[in-house]
């Protein structure tokens, strides 16, 4: 009996030491300018800190950018995957680890140009109007919050772009810091809509699923505050938002890892 204890137990130890030595996989998705692919490479502010972190830590795991319902489902049911960027909500603080910010953005409605004026003259009618949103982002949830209740779910940004300018939906819940970029990779006038309201704030943080090992989550933390402590950070913010604010705050949030 001893024997066969201290033989499950050398399984165990070997199973828990295999699974904290797999390499991270690491996603993103299309959120130009924060990420987005361009000649079959992937780009973006969040891509190009990443890749700085994976060098400082000799990681060499390539970014693969996917649709965000399939990352994010990555996310919550596998061990060892980074998915960034990512809202943080008390929600998701109880499904995974935050570590940042790396960027902050405001969610805004937008409409098409010229319209604003109508649509506000509505009042408590406009959360009837039809709104569109990625699915499964922080933008849709954000819109939900707020009581709006038509939403068309898109499959990404861009398909929420040409939603709305194809006059299928009349809002679009997006956030600030993108909707140029997504209204020209759209192949849209980046000036084809404008501002209705603003719905709040986030920042916006690297994500690591449930299992992944403490130390290799610690090791990016450590990373991330050296890059925003030598400045090199706030390089490639501006170098990419340029007039933006980096956030430079360096946090752990949700579950202990």
């Amino acid at each position: 009996m001893l024997r066969r204890l201290l033989l499950c137990l050398a399984c165990l130890s070997f199973l828990a030491s295999a699974r904290a030595a797999e390499p991270l996989a690491v996603y993103t998705d299309e959120w130009p300018p924060i990420s987005f692919e361009e000649d079959g490479e992937v780009k973006g502010m969040a891509v190009e800190l990443v890749q700085q972190i994976q060098r400082r830590l000799h990681a060499e795991q390539p970014v693969r950018l996917l649709p965000w319902a399939r990352a994010y489902n990555f996310l919550l049911t596998r061990p060892n995957v980074l998915l960034f960027v990512l809202g943080r909500t008390p929600e998701r603080e109880k499904l995974m680890t935050m570590v940042g910010p790396v960027a902050t953005s405001a969610i805004n409605l937008y409409c098409r140009k010229g319209e604003a004026l109508a649509l506000r003259r509505l009042g408590d009618k406009l959360q009837l109007q039809p709104l569109t949103a990625f699915r499964s982002s922080i933008f849709l949830a954000a819109a939900k919050r707020h009581g709006f209740l038509n939403i068309v779910e898109s499959a990404d940004p861009e398909q929420s772009a040409l939603m709305l300018q194809a006059s299928r939906v009349a809002m679009w819940s997006e956030g600030d810091s993108v909707v140029g970029s997504v209204m020209r990779k759209a192949g849209l006038p980046a000036d084809a809509v404008e501002l209705l309201q603003p719905l709040e704030k986030i920042d916006l943080y690297l994500a690591f699923s449930r299992g992944t090992d403490r130390e290799a989550v610690q090791a990016w933390e450590q990373a991330l505050r050296e890059m925003k402590r030598d400045g090199s950070f706030r390089k490639i913010y501006l170098r990419w938002l340029p007039g933006a604010a980096p956030p430079m705050l360096v946090e752990r949030a949700g579950i202990e890892p």
